[in-house]
């Protein structure tokens, strides 16, 4: 049986470790028990659930998380570690990740948590209606609503056109 050596050098540095299905949250607090640095970056989004829409929280890398350490004196540890599948490996060699790329990462996730901004409707863009009675038919984005998630369309029935007032969700862009 032949034994592989992974290339590893001494110092803090960051690796991407790859976590079981659904355990990022085990590992960061598994990791974190270890004294050592986690990142585990979040992202926000509205997601259907049953027939509404909520906000939830997601990993914004969805089975990865960050962790600084030094391989040589807690790799095994973190390697063992419950919920943990391996470290990214090029190869033989233990992807590390540089220290600029992890603070950009931050710096876009304020208190951990990036949210998801999708490019806003513009006055008279045409949109369709995805959900409900009118689904699938073409309407004009007239305004988002104020303080809300809803928007006002402008539907062509019975020949005029009608405002439509709905959840921003039920809309998509042609």
């Amino acid at each position: 049986m032949e034994t592989r050596l992974l290339e590893v050098e001494a110092g803090l540095r960051w690796y991407v470790i790859r976590a079981k299905l659904r355990k990022e949250t085990v590992v960061e607090r598994r990791i974190g028990d270890l004294g050592l640095e986690v990142f585990l970056p979040w992202l926000r989004c509205r997601r259907r659930v049953g027939s509404r829409y909520q906000w939830v929280l997601s990993p914004l890398f969805p089975g990865y998380l960050f962790c600084r350490l030094d391989l040589l004196l807690s790799g095994k540890a973190v390697r063992y570690a419950p919920g943990v599948k391996d470290f990214v490996k090029f190869g033989n060699r233990i992807a590390e990740v540089g220290e600029d790329v992890v603070q950009d990462i931050r710096d876009r996730c304020p208190g951990g948590v990036a949210e998801l901004r999708l490019r806003p409707y513009q006055a008279g863009e045409p949109v369709l209606v995805r959900e409900g009675p009118f689904a699938g038919l073409g309407a004009i984005f007239e305004r988002e609503m104020a303080g809300s998630d809803r928007v006002a369309i402008l539907l062509e029935l019975l020949g005029r056109q009608t405002r439509l007032v709905l959840s921003s969700e039920m809309i998509a862009r042609v």
